[in-house]
């Protein structure tokens, strides 16, 4: 593997971190990514799969995350549970994620002993077991997995808002799927998924920390004799529009909790970073507009919160409030769409919006300032868009000002433009 030389980091950047990267590319066509922080004695390894719930076949929900489940049950190197026994005798951790777009799995060691994470990365990139009992086995962790997420009011209720916001779409499906389709899904489903994306040609390797110069002569010799896999990741169907709001209700838990999705644009939009900086106006710190309005000054709710959810393809703002008892949920519905109303009439001044740049950005600093979420941010943004995408939204959020943020709130603060309100009701 070869790898071209790190730009200089700048004092006035951000994100310094990136602009240590060095990028490289194995024949077989994993995307390597050494992300050198010497903070600590430390180095954590993420490969990051273009494959999650967009992609499995007709029912078959949940599938990429069944997949997930197995990928520590087993390959021709490490039987079950080895994983998980290497990992703790050498005192270090490792876990994994599923979302639509991506599947994602990392190690974290000491700096004298990552070497195995690529062992094993390696040894179930090539195959998988799947033994049948170990399959079945499996299955039962995520139906109860399901269940859990069933009764836990807030999951139970983003899980019945998305489904609403993208009606017969992929992105409308959890991720863990549904108990019919895990019971029809056996090894023969597991290894088809496998044998199509776990391939080096549609993955990113992040190392990250720690790491020597011998780094990339180990990553050539564990992961350079795989097979490159080319499979074509199957076209998304359109995404779905709403006509005006719609309404999601459920009665579970001992308070009401409200949940609004609207849409919202790609993270490749102009629009995207305006509205980014138009959530933490809303609900980022104390001086907030919501935090203020619902929860200190005259307070109906316990907690308020705003979240912009971005893609590749489709995103959406998510804001959520939790009732105080007592309140009427009408009273915190009313109070949050009347706030709405007002971001969309009239531009927010510049003091304001400067506080909001400054909490937005003390928050990604600090959210990023760990080697192991440098790792995370590195490979997913490789994987879906570019290495310079977390700083090139970045710097364009702080860039935007009233006008555009007014703009943003005109065109995606409008809930009977389309977007789902959801209760969860006592």
């Amino acid at each position: 593997m070869t790898t071209p030389p790190a730009p200089s980091p700048s004092p006035t950047d951000p994100l310094p971190w990136l602009r240590r990267a060095a990028l490289g590319r194995l024949a077989n066509g994993l995307e390597v990514c050494l992300l050198p922080n010497r903070q600590a004695e430390l180095v954590t390894t993420a490969l990051f799969y273009r494959a999650g719930g967009r992609d499995e076949p007709p029912g078959h929900a949940g599938l990429a995350h069944f997949l997930e489940h197995l990928m520590f049950k087993g390959s021709p190197g490490f039987g079950p549970g080895e994983v998980d026994r290497l990992t703790q005798a050498a005192g270090g951790l490792n876990n994994a994620f599923t979302g639509h777009n991506l599947t994602a799995y990392y190690f974290a060691f000491g700096a004298d002993r990552w070497r195995r994470a690529l062992a094993v990365e390696a040894d179930r990139m090539a195959a998988l077991t799947l033994d049948p009992a170990e399959v079945a086995s499996e299955r039962q962790v995520i139906l109860e997995e399901i269940a859990m997420f069933e009764d836990e009011p807030w999951d139970a209720l983003e899980m019945a808002v998305l489904a609403a916001l993208f009606p017969g779409h992929p992105f409308g499906r959890p991720i863990l799927g549904h108990a019919a389709d895990l019971e029809a899904t056996g090894p023969a489903e597991l290894a088809d998924f496998h044998r199509r994306f776990y391939g080096p040609d549609n993955a990113v390797l992040v190392v990250a920390g720690d790491v020597g110069p011998q780094a990339g002569a180990w990553i050539e010799e564990a992961f350079g004799p795989l097979p490159s896999r080319g499979a074509a990741r199957p076209p998304l169907p359109p995404l779905p529009a709403l006509a005006g709001l719609q309404r999601v209700e459920r009665h579970q838990g001992e308070v009401p909790r409200l949940l609004l999705a609207l849409p919202a644009p790609p993270a490749s939009d102009p629009a995207h970073p305006p509205l980014r900086l138009l959530a933490a106006l809303l609900a980022s710190g104390r001086a907030s507009r919501l935090q203020r309005r619902l929860v200190e000054e005259e307070p109906s709710c316990l907690a308020v919160s705003a979240h912009l959810h971005d893609g590749a393809e489709a995103g959406f703002l998510a804001i959520a409030a939790e009732a105080l008892p007592g309140v009427e949920p009408a009273r915190v519905e009313g109070e949050l769409l009347a706030e709405l109303a007002r971001c969309g009439a009239e531009p927010p001044g510049e003091a304001e919006v400067a506080r909001a740049r400054q909490v937005l950005l003390a928050d990604w600093v600090l959210a990023h300032e760990r080697i192991h979420e440098q790792a995370l941010v590195a490979g997913g943004a490789l994987a879906l868009f570019d290495l310079d995408e977390p700083r090139r939204t970045l710097a364009a959020t702080l860039a935007a000002g009233p006008e555009e943020i007014h703009a943003a709130a005109r065109a995606f603060l409008d809930p009977e433009r389309g977007g789902v309100l959801g209760w969860s009701l006592p």
